[in-house]
């Protein structure tokens, strides 16, 4: 045999034997699925934290390949094998190191559940699509009909990453963070209200500013002060002071003119502290707008008062952010719906609207008769914690363990949790819930450690201790050092 030809089949064999390392590493790669790990070394947790940093190169060079091919497939542009196989070498290098780095943070323990478990698989199968993608490259090269597989193999790449990435959006910005905007492609132009120009004074620019600015504590469920700005009628109506919230061409006598021009520093001033106060021209319009009869029919076309024109056309910027953002609540609102019906259904428990909370806000429960819920179903609502307003989970398998996860539901106000396995050993956790005002605990191994550590919720009123390892002389001290919770030995209501 000529040595010409020798070194051609020795290429071929050295080739061949690549393609195979790259498939094998990448099939070893599913097994990080089966395989996992909790560490607490402070060097792999930092190496952990590096995640975040590394993982965008990949990514980037996965999709600029991606581009290349298409460009190559359209014969606009001829990449040599040397600038390829590069790139395919850095970006497999990169997800291995992003790979590797988010393993380390996932076995740190400290991020958990639905989202975190799909984003690691994600991760897991980009890098195998990557090693399968750079073997079939390597295929191509040496036989055009494996071309077809390639670009499959180079798109599915792309795809994994692209999951991969909402998944890791939505873990760090809440779930749908990447699709937020997606109802409002979809929705047609009516629906979204993006007005091109701006025809009624009240519908077009009254109401979105009271919306924005006032709707979250005036409100048809809520109605703060016996006030509800979301319904034209409803303004005209006494609220608790007595006095109408409108009176027609009369802004200083109606109370809302009069409270957003009180002083800051009045607790009667609207909005209150810590609330989007109203602009000056906010302020200007509603008062024009009373002035001029409170019409829910003026147009902006009758208006004579040039003054009032330009103040209407300095609003028209922000009045169309309004309309957007409004329009924006109300469609991301049904969509989170719809996907909680969805983990519902998975998780076996049953989740609904609370119609009197403020904002978008959840009832969560178990079904009746309880079907098994314990910590790992709940840890798998990680995503959504902060959306439940009220929690039932009587009769689960509930215990001290799992309430670092319902301390990390910030909108809580209602929670039952009696004949669960609580002891109460880690009661104190809850003292975190700004908003929790009613807890049961009835039935439960609570006893008189648990209990005092119930001084030190904020805004705690009652709480039901029937059938607990509580004592009376315990129950009456901490009601004379705090007068305002009410301790009921009694079993209370189930939600």
């Amino acid at each position: 045999m000529s040595e010409k030809k020798l070194s051609q089949y020795t290429g071929i064999f050295k080739g061949i034997w690549l393609i195979l390392l790259l498939l094998g590493l990448g099939c070893l790669m599913v097994l990080l699925l089966f395989f996992k790990v909790e560490t607490s070394s402070p060097t792999l947790l930092s190496v952990g934290r590096l995640h975040p940093i590394l993982l965008h190169f990949p990514v980037v060079l996965l999709a600029i390949l991606l581009v290349l091919e298409v460009l190559q497939l359209l014969k606009l542009l001829e990449i040599p094998f040397s600038v390829m196989i590069t790139l395919f070498s850095l970006s497999l290098f990169g997800t291995l190191a992003a790979i590797v780095s988010g393993y380390f943070l996932y076995a740190s323990g400290e991020y958990s559940g639905f989202l975190i478990d799909q984003h690691y698989k994600g991760a897991v199968f980009t890098g195998v699509f990557t090693f399968v993608a750079i073997a079939l490259y390597l295929m191509h090269t040496k036989a055009k009909g494996y071309y077809p597989i390639y670009i499959t193999s180079l798109v599915m790449v792309n795809l994994a990453a692209v999951y991969t990435g909402h998944q890791g959006g939505s873990i760090t910005h809440g779930p749908n963070y990447m699709t937020e905007y997606f109802p409002m492609i979809n929705a047609s132009d009516e629906s979204i209200d993006q007005k091109d120009s701006l025809v009624f004074v009240y519908e077009d620019i009254i109401d979105p500013i009271l919306q924005t600015k006032c709707a979250g504590c005036h409100n048809q469920m809520r109605a703060k002060g016996k006030l509800s700005v979301t319904e034209y009628a409803e303004l005209f109506k006494k609220g608790e002071s007595g006095h109408q919230a409108v009176v027609i061409n009369q802004p200083s006598a109606s109370e809302l003119y009069k409270r957003i021009m009180m002083p800051d520093s009045l607790d009667e001033h609207m909005p209150p502290a810590g609330k989007v106060p109203l602009e000056s021209k906010e302020i200007e319009i509603i008062k024009f707008w009373i002035a001029n009869g409170a019409s829910a029919d003026m147009k902006i076309s009758s208006i004579n008062d040039s003054a009032a024109i330009e103040l209407i056309h300095q609003l028209e910027p922000g009045l169309k952010k309004y309309h957007f953002n409004l329009t924006k609540s109300k469609l991301t609102a049904l969509e989170m719906e719809e996907e909680l019906k969805q983990v519902a259904v998975e998780l076996e428990i049953e989740i609904k609207r609370d119609e009197a909370a403020e904002g978008n806000l959840f009832v969560l429960s178990n079904t009746f008769p309880p079907v098994p819920f314990d910590g790992k179903k709940l840890k798998e609502l990680k995503p959504y914690l902060d959306l439940f307003s009220k929690v039932s989970l009587v009769s689960s398998e509930i215990d001290d363990s799992d309430l670092y996860w319902i301390a990390q539901m910030s909108n809580l106000k209602e929670l039952y949790l009696q004949k669960t396995k609580l002891k109460g050993s880690s009661l104190i956790q809850l003292s975190k819930l700004d908003n929790l005002e009613v807890l049961n605990l009835s039935y439960t191994e609570t006893d008189d450690k648990a209990l005092i550590d119930l001084i030190k919720f904020p805004k705690l009123k009652e709480v039901f201790i029937y059938s607990t390892k509580t004592s009376k002389d315990v129950i009456i001290a901490i009601q004379k050092y705090k007068p305002e919770l009410k301790i009921h030995a009694e079993e209370g209501p189930y939600l």
